[in-house]
């Protein structure tokens, strides 16, 4: 997918992440394709909730963060019926991170990689990541 990803504060040690683009499938076709979530930091974790679909609100993925001599990483996997997404996190500096969410089971099965780059240094309301 080629698109863009942005977040937003909320206050309350909150961000809206909202992701639009382009999903350039492998037969040629295009679909356009969209996703939010809510970022909450909570203690020393971060909870990733839906915040659109018919599970808004509901906990996504749980991640707990640690400290690497490159940045931070963190794991979790979700359940969705039976097919399992196993999340990777990894925050590289103040302005980027990548993600891995691989996805196992009988309905579906692919690896989704992302990388996220800072747009603006300069701009307060797009933030990174309730981690500094």
């Amino acid at each position: 997918m080629i698109g863009d990803a942005d977040f937003a504060s909320t206050g309350e040690s909150a961000l809206t992440y909202r992701e639009s683009g382009i999903l350039r499938l492998r037969d040629g076709r295009e679909l356009s394709a969209s996703r939010q979530y809510r970022y909450c930091a909570v203690g020393h974790r971060v909870d990733v909730q839906f915040a659109d679909g018919p599970n808004t609100g509901k906990l996504f993925l749980n991640l707990a963060f640690s400290r690497k001599n490159w940045g931070y990483e963190a794991t979790d996997t979700h359940f969705c019926g039976d097919d399992a997404y196993h999340a990777f996190y990894r925050i590289l500096d103040a302005g980027s991170f990548e993600t891995v969410i691989r996805v196992i089971g009988p309905r579906k099965a692919y690896d989704l990689r992302s990388r996220y780059s800072k747009v603006s240094r300069t701009t307060p309301d797009r933030l990174l990541f309730p981690l500094a």
